[in-house]
């Protein structure tokens, strides 16, 4: 597993062979998926891509389709393997400690342009202001740390040795600063306010805590504005402004592809291939840096009602959990909260990390909710690899 966890971490493109094992697997399965929300929407989301490029007549947005039948089979196999809370946790470790490491090149990668930006006096590729780290750019780079933090708080909650307490809180400082030096305004935001739901859903009434909550989101705000000034009080409000003026331009040039065509859509990749009709100043774009009217533009109504009918019943089995008291549900809503909240201004989906580690949570919830995870046997604890059966058939990772 951990070859599949670093494949995913440390790098956009190497994250597609998950996918592409994955969607292996399933046809190997001979198409025996069980008939569940996750599955079968995500089929008709597919499906529906694929006629919506053949009608528009886009070679782009039918190759983009494969995003969709590659997250369908990292649905399809998240199911199968997350099916204990050992190999739940375990990937949630992998994935903290390979976080960890990007995070800190990362910062490293800030480090060596402001020397060479303060030697030269100009930017130097491949090092850039805002750290991009292994995630294509800052504002993936800082969904995907803001998310890891929220992994590795669950996991220091669950820990009981201090040593690896220690562990856990050296790896969310790390991450945090690579998150602040994204100097993503989206990602702080939706950190900010999965940080709020995260510590109500674990019932936080201790006063001294919550002042100590009230405090922390305080300095972390306050850094951030530090970072985004440069010095200048201005900038930040200047920042604000670039950002939000460079995407009102795609938001009300998809709006106008959403005119024309509102029920079918013109295709996964079709932003991309038609903004320069549409986005005045910012050419094309690979999505609407708006995760619903991307979800409009490039699959119309329909597409949109499927990708909300997959959230709303992910959502109900959320509130089940709740009930029951299960410990992971702070976490879960805290990842999907980042989604929500980041998905007014981007679209995290369209990365491919950040669409597997949204699968793989859609994956543990639906799993939990259902009664799927087999209770373990203790004495069975020590083993080789990670196993995933298949029917009859049993498949090492």
């Amino acid at each position: 597993m951990i070859f599949f966890v670093t494949m995913i971490v440390f790098s956009p493109i190497t994250s597609i062979i998950p996918g592409i094992y994955a969607t292996y697997l399933m046809f190997k399965n001979k198409g025996k998926i069980e008939k569940n929300y996750l599955n079968i929407g995500l089929l008709v989301l597919f499906i529906w891509s694929l006629i919506v490029a053949i009608i528009n007549e886009s070679v782009l947005s039918f190759l983009g389709s494969s995003m969709l039948l590659m997250y369908f089979a990292i649905g399809f196999l998240g199911q199968r393997y997350f099916i204990s809370i050992r190999r739940i946790h375990k990937t949630f470790k992998y994935s903290i400690y390979l976080t960890a490491l990007t995070a800190i090149n990362g910062i490293i990668e800030k480090g060596v342009y402001f020397y060479i930006f303060r030697k030269t006096g100009e930017f130097s590729n491949p090092f850039n202001d805002r750290v991009i780290s292994a995630y294509g750019n800052p504002n993936m780079a800082g969904a995907w740390f803001a998310s890891a933090i929220f992994i590795a708080l669950y996991l220091r909650a669950i820990t009981s040795g201090k040593k690896q307490k220690n562990i856990y809180t050296l790896c969310i400082a790390i991450i945090l600063i690579a998150l602040l030096l994204t100097e993503s305004s989206g990602a702080l935001v939706a950190f900010v306010a999965a940080f709020i739901c995260y510590y109500v859903l674990k019932s936080l009434k201790d006063k001294r805590k919550m002042i100590i909550l009230g405090l922390s989101i305080f300095t972390i705000i306050s850094m951030f504005l530090i970072l985004e000034s440069k010095g200048d009080s201005k900038a930040v409000f200047n920042e604000l402004r670039i950002s939000f003026s460079s995407r009102y331009d795609i938001w009300t040039g998809s709006l106008k592809m959403i005119a024309q065509k509102p029920l079918m859509g013109w295709g996964t990749l079709a932003t991309l291939e038609h903004g320069k009709e549409f986005f005045y100043n910012n050419g094309n774009s690979i999505h609407s840096h708006n995760i619903y009217l991307t979800f409009w533009v490039s699959t119309g109504l329909i597409g949109l009602c499927m990708y909300l009918y997959i959230k709303l019943k992910m959502f109900k089995d959320l509130f089940k959990l709740y009930k029951t008291k299960e410990p992971l549900v702070p976490l879960l809503v805290a990842l999907n909260v980042i989604v929500i909240v980041q998905g007014l201004v981007d679209c995290s989906l369209y990365a491919p990390q950040l669409g597997i580690l949204f699968m793989s949570t859609c994956a543990i919830v639906f799993n939990l909710s259902h009664g799927k995870l087999k209770v373990e046997n203790k004495r069975k604890r020590k083993y080789k690899g990670n196993v995933i059966k298949l029917e009859a058939k049993t498949i090492v990772i």
